[in-house]
């Protein structure tokens, strides 16, 4: 590819609808008018709705099959040998392994960022994967870790060395996620999530469960569940066995903005997660959080003030802090204004934006 701009490579499993994807398609569209080309590998495939149709961005999909594909190394390889790229910017433990690979075929920037842990290790304790994390630190300049909780693990219990890791918290643009609440009579929830495991809905919809058994289904808020996954028909039909009518579940959507602007309360269930996009988009919305006490989430919601923090797996306790909401609606005003003044002031995305732009160009400095 002839391009007098240095090209970053931003390697990626899947090119999907979640959190991850959005941090990396948010910073790439606001770095546009710097000085760098930027294009995506996917190990496997891309949704189509994960990229918007304005996106000048090239997206190369290498169709990976599930478990061990070694064909794999070598179609990246080819590509990178085409591509000639000056950085490689992987995200999370599938992608970490590739990194040789691409110092052979000529990249000498190397970036590896950790967005949250893997849906069966949610506490990184795998020692396999810790393994495999450590030594390709030999092959990699800079750990990115998007909250304190991922930059204390990678430190202190994988053993990857203080300089090479820098944290750089999540941002958004706010003025995206800023859109008038619209009134209601009936309170509304929302949950904003891959259906998948790490998310737990589950124990959400015990929670909903044990509120309609509390204080009756008419008292009951609605529930959006925003999202897709392999767990959704598990949980319709959960929904459809014990009438939890007041549930809806709207799938993948491309207006969270809007939705954000029809929910009262922002939930999520998750047992592991880094620092969630959606509960920024949700308290810069105005929205105050409910959400497990898990990973970076503490470092974003303080308990009282701009939401509720709950133990994981424990519908009981999710259940009685979504009710002081429901008995008293007066907080979700002040802890929704707490919320925004939390994002804004914390977790803007220019800040972000400008981390990251300040490590590719002292990466290609120095080549």
């Amino acid at each position: 590819m002839s391009n007098s701009k240095p090209i970053i490579a931003h390697l990626i499993y899947r090119l999907d609808i979640g959190g991850l994807e959005r941090v990396m398609l948010n910073c790439i569209n606001q770095m546009q008018d710097e000085n760098y080309q930027h294009i995506i590998i996917s190990l496997t495939d891309a949704n189509n709705f994960a990229q918007a149709v304005d996106n000048p961005v090239t997206v190369h999909c290498l169709g990976k099959k599930q478990g061990s594909d070694l064909g794999i190394h070598f179609k990246l390889f080819k590509l990178l040998r085409q591509l000639k790229p000056q950085i490689l910017h992987t995200y999370n433990l599938p992608t970490i392994e590739y990194h040789p690979i691409a110092w052979l075929a000529g990249v000498k920037g190397h970036i590896h960022a950790e967005h949250g842990r893997d849906i069966g290790d949610p506490q990184g304790l795998n020692k396999k994967h810790n393994f495999l994390r450590k030594i390709m630190s030999a092959f990699i300049q800079c750990y990115v870790c998007v909250s304190e909780d991922l930059h204390s693990w990678l430190v202190n219990h994988v053993g990857i060395t203080q300089k090479k890791t820098l944290l750089i918290q999540n941002g958004i643009n706010t003025e995206v996620f800023n859109i008038t609440k619209t009134p209601s009579k009936q309170l509304r929830f929302a949950i904003v999530a891959r259906i998948t495991a790490v998310k737990d809905h589950a124990t959400l919809l015990k929670a909903f469960l044990l509120l309609k058994n509390d204080i009756g289904i008419d008292a009951l808020p609605q529930l959006a569940i925003v999202g897709d996954g392999e767990q959704r028909v598990i949980l319709e039909t959960f929904c459809q066995e014990h009438e939890l009518s007041n549930v809806d579940f709207l799938g993948a959507r491309d207006d969270v903005a809007q939705i954000l602007a029809n929910t009262d309360v922002f939930v999520l269930s998750s047992v592991a997660e880094g620092i969630p996009m959606t509960i920024l988009e949700a308290m810069s919305a105005k929205t105050p959080v409910v959400s497990t006490n898990v990973g970076g989430i503490p470092e974003v919601i303080t308990d009282g003030v701009e939401g509720y923090l709950v133990e994981k797996s424990n519908p009981e306790a999710l259940a009685q802090a979504l009710k002081r909401y429901i008995k008293q609606p007066e907080l979700i005003i002040e802890h929704g204004e707490n919320a925004r003044n939390k994002v804004l002031t914390n977790f803007n995305e220019t800040n972000m934006v400008n981390a990251y732009l300040q490590q590719y160009k002292t990466l290609v400095k120095g080549q």
